[in-house]
């Protein structure tokens, strides 16, 4: 420590700057000195910059473990925190510095991935308005078709959604239950959704939840897929949305099925995606379609890319956009982590060393500038 000192302090910033994350938020625990200049606001945005993003993983329940884990990891497959779930994840849905987790029992929890610690444990039941449901039996069984996570817009608020999937009568019902996290969480009753949603395909942009809706009447054939929104701030649903208008007759190798949807957020745009397949390529072609005015429904096609898929992938969802020269993807369902590269066309895996994945999302707050985080380092040191 004697020589760091004695070194010019551009210098030392620029050493601490080249450290792996791990490695710099266990350094502020060395001295006042050291956790001084390594929380400083100007060092954590220098280093944040330079480090890249992060992105949080689900492993799932494996018996040679008897659970599953939640990481926190680089692009280069540093992993800064591991926390065990004890039910594995069965679906991760990630918002700002909070990662909410369905396990292998049902049950929903929100925890924070960069102490372990957990928020809340969601309470497994039905919400009481709609125990009275038209043919609810006591003994009658209800499962969550899809959950949502994300934030109102207007108090930052954190809430959870869940889709319930009912059958009395042997007909199928969708519910839609909230829950707001706090000291009295308990869900409860929303408006039905305006259309049948798909159990895939969700995104959350700005306080409002998107997804693909199922249609009994199609929207115009130009149209590609319909979009339900709920609206976290007031809790209603807005109009559905109907997607872009692509020209199918710009494809070299055409194929009679419709393309394959998936909806994402990217740069802080909703993102409706459209996985063209091919039938004598083992790539298919994305388009990334913006949506730039929700009322005109206005959508501009930002990206076109090729994506080689394994025979044990089913889709690659979009995750981030990197300094406007590269995309970074999850193959479904295992969690395969692609970056491609605008530029050159190309793609790269990236190994995350975390085995294999249900799910990869984006964490997307500052470690380094995180207290708590530290405390836990040195508890663990």
């Amino acid at each position: 420590m004697g020589v760091a000192m004695a070194l010019p302090e551009d210098m030392v910033r620029e050493v601490l700057l080249r450290l792996p994350l791990k490695a710099a938020v266990r350094f502020r625990a060395v001295c006042r000195r050291w956790r001084a200049a390594l929380s400083d606001p100007r060092f954590v945005a220098a280093h944040a910059a330079r480090s890249g993003p992060l992105l949080v993983a689900g492993a799932p329940y494996r018996r040679r473990d008897r659970s599953g884990h939640v990481d926190i990891l680089s692009l280069a497959g540093d992993v800064v925190r591991r926390t065990r779930v004890e039910e594995g994840v069965v679906e991760l849905l990630t918002c700002g510095d909070l990662a909410c987790v369905v396990g292998t029992d049902a049950r929903a929890r929100v925890l924070h991935p960069a102490t372990g610690d957990a928020a809340a444990v969601l309470p497994l039941d039905v919400a009481e308005e709609n125990k009275p449901w038209q043919g609810w039996r006591a003994e009658e069984r209800f499962h969550a078709a899809a959950y949502a996570f994300g934030r109102a817009s207007s108090t930052g608020e954190y809430k959870v959604l869940r889709v319930v999937r009912f059958s009395p009568d042997q007909r199928d019902e969708q519910a839609v239950e909230v829950l707001t996290l706090g000291a009295a969480a308990r869900w409860t009753a929303r408006q039905p959704p305006p259309s049948h949603l798909a159990g895939t395909g969700m995104a959350v942009v700005a306080g409002v939840v998107h997804f693909l809706a199922l249609q009994t009447h199609p929207p115009p054939s130009e149209h590609t897929g319909s979009i339900a929104s709920f609206d976290l701030d007031t809790e209603q649903w807005r109009p559905l949305l109907h997607g872009p208008t692509p020209n199918l007759q710009q494809d070299a190798d055409p194929d009679p099925r419709p393309p394959l949807l998936s909806l994402t957020e990217l740069k802080g745009f909703l993102v409706i995606a459209h996985r063209h397949r091919s039938q004598h390529q083992p790539w298919s072609r994305m388009d990334l379609w913006f949506l730039a005015d929700s009322e005109e429904e206005i959508w501009v096609r930002e990206y076109t890319i090729q994506v080689e898929l394994s025979p044990r992938d089913f889709c690659a969802h979009p995750l981030l956009v990197l300094d406007e020269r590269r995309i970074v993807l999850c193959a479904r369902p295992h969690g395969r982590v692609i970056v491609y590269d605008l530029e050159t066309g190309r793609c790269r895996d990236r190994d995350l060393g975390v085995g294999e994945c249900v799910e990869v999302g984006v964490y997307r707050e500052c470690l380094l500038g995180s207290g708590s985080v530290v405390e836990n380092e040195i508890r663990r040191s």
